[in-house]
């Protein structure tokens, strides 16, 4: 799976990003405002769900990674750690980056990381949500984030 690259306003309707929540409003916002000044590069919008309880490809290939949006279930009662790791098959234990989750608590939390230079992955992303920070037991639908990444060339 190559990046299939498109235009970044293209990228940006996808996201609709002005109907979250005002904090991630917010740095979508950022973020399009910040790749508007470097040019507008293409990107490609991969979503994500993670109720499927196995790892996910978002690139097989070098790549940069602008954001990450996920939303946990409201009626989630257990954290869960989504993990990204440079590889471009399979999402290890530890995860080069971590994100801790809590639980919902009646109402579905968002969650969005932006990394306006692109945060690099010199061999690919691949993804998984995990019920500890270092182990790799999947996490349980009800506590499975759902969302997008926006990754762009290396």
């Amino acid at each position: 799976m190559a990046l299939t690259l498109e235009n970044v306003n293209l990228v940006k309707q996808r996201t609709r990003w002005e109907t979250r929540k005002a904090g991630c409003m917010a740095v979508l916002k950022a973020l399009w405002l910040g790749l508007q000044q470097n040019g507008n590069p293409d990107l490609q919008f991969v979503s994500l769900d993670y109720t499927g309880n196995a790892d996910q490809v978002i690139a097989n290939v070098a790549c940069r990674l602008y954001a990450l949006y996920l939303k946990k279930p409201a009626a989630s009662t257990v954290a869960a750690w989504v993990k990204l790791s440079d590889h471009a098959t399979v999402c290890a234990a530890s995860g080069d980056f971590v994100i801790s989750l809590i639980a919902a608590a009646a109402a579905g939390k968002e969650f969005c990381a932006v990394f306006p230079d692109g945060l690099p992955f010199g061999t690919g992303i691949t993804t998984a949500s995990h019920t500890a920070v270092d182990g790799n037991t999947d996490s349980a639908d009800a506590d499975s984030c759902a969302g997008f990444a926006i990754v762009g060339a290396y």
